[in-house]
């Protein structure tokens, strides 16, 4: 049998129970084909994580970016910026149109426009109205520009303040290691000593509290460390880069 044949017997025969068949499958087709190239968008990894100048710049950007209530200074700014503007052109418009009011033909309205009365002092009082209003918005602009400076002051302290706290417990973390290795070494001499009869039950149970209290403060500036790193992860919307856990020995 001819290949071509012997696939085509193995096809599923297409229903004909309405024309939407053909559409349908199409369309199934065209989604299945979408969820198997489709990947969900994930969080850029972390660029670094130091207290240097570039880095500090870095993820304070990323938090700036990411805080939310900047995002809402921003959209109040703009909007206070689409305001201003349409005040200024009207005040403009108003001022272009101001000669106007003079043109009537009524005697009582141009004796009125004359000494300032009438639709002339209408006119002015509508000009200062607006630029009254123009300049509280400028005031409520200066307002949100100062929150926002505030705010991304602070947010660029929090990220310093992480950092620090972060390579502050790997510092310390990494000394507790070293007095750890250090330790062992100690403990397996004295355990030596111990069954040639050198040392005595009490300085061997002294060595065994001692490593006890180095891993409680090994394990609390790691934590430490680690209690930082994720809430500047969560500060920035970096993810974690993937690295190997260290153990005690």
């Amino acid at each position: 049998m001819h290949w071509f044949n012997w696939v085509r017997l193995r096809l599923p025969i297409p229903e004909r129970s309405n024309g939407l068949n053909g559409k349908a499958r199409t369309t199934i087709l065209l989604l299945s084909s979408l969820l198997l190239t489709w990947t969900p968008l994930q969080a850029a990894p972390l660029p670094c994580l130091d207290s240097g100048n570039d880095c500090i710049q870095t993820l304070t950007e990323a938090a700036i970016k990411r805080s939310p209530e900047l995002q809402t200074l921003d959209e109040r700014l703009s909007l206070i910026d689409q305001r201003l503007q349409l005040a200024e052109q009207t005040i403009d418009h108003a001022n272009a149109r101001h000669w106007t009011s003079y043109l009537t033909t009524d005697p009582i309205a141009i004796l009125q426009n004359l000494f300032g009365g009438g639709q002339v002092q209408r006119d002015r009082m509508a000009i200062t109205d607006l630029e009254i209003r123009a300049a509280d918005l400028e005031a409520a602009r200066a307002e949100l520009e100062r929150q926002r400076a505030a705010k991304r002051s602070q947010l660029g302290e929090q990220v310093l303040t992480l950092v620090i706290a972060y390579e502050s417990a790997g510092d310390r973390e990494r000394a507790i290691s070293a007095q750890l290795s250090n330790h062992d070494l100690l403990t397996r001499i004295t355990e030596i000593d111990y069954r040639l009869g050198g040392s005595t039950t009490e300085t061997y149970l002294t060595r065994i509290a001692q490593r006890e209290q180095l891993e409680i403060q090994w394990n609390r500036y790691r934590l430490e460390g680690e209690t930082a790193k994720r809430q500047l992860l969560s500060l920035t919307g970096f993810s974690a880069p993937e690295t190997t856990g260290e153990t005690t020995g």
